[in-house]
Order: structure tokens, then C-alpha cells, then sequence
């Protein structure tokens, strides 16, 4: 599953982060051509995640339903 999502406060990190960790799914934070990957279940990734352009959740599992809150309008 690859779906974009949109990080914009500290506050949605953290709470970001909060819902992956009730995940267990493998689930990552990368950038839209995957040359940055960081663990979705990091405080510090997720925050330095912020920094791209686009910021794409992928998982092995389908977490939409954990997801679908952060999703980017496209």
C-alpha cells in the first residue's frame, strides 16, 4: 500500500506516529521518488520527513483505515 499523506504541525506527527505504532505493519515515510525512507514509527523520521516536497506512507499491510485521516487531497 502507498498512499500520500500530508504532515503539517507537530501535533499531527506526533499523533502520526501514535497510530502507526498501534500498527503491526511494517510502515515507512518516504519521499515521491523513494530516495528518502525513514520508519513511520519514529518521532524523528516522521519530523524529518516535513522537509520533502511530497511524503508518501507505504506499508506491507493495507492501514488505510489508520491512514485515510492523513491523506493528501490530490
Amino acid at each position: 500500500m502507498r498512499i500520500k499523506i500530508r504532515l503539517d504541525t507537530m501535533s499531527e506527527v506526533n499523533s502520526f506516529v501514535s497510530d502507526m505504532t498501534k500498527s503491526g505493519a511494517q510502515v515507512f515515510l518516504t519521499d515521491k521518488n523513494r530516495d528518502f525512507i525513514v520508519s513511520a514509527k519514529s518521532l524523528l523520521g516522521a519530523v524529518y520527513s516535513m522537509e520533502w516536497d511530497e511524503i508518501w506512507c507505504e506499508s506491507d499491510e493495507n492501514i488505510y483505515h489508520l491512514v485515510r485521516k492523513y491523506a493528501a487531497d490530490e
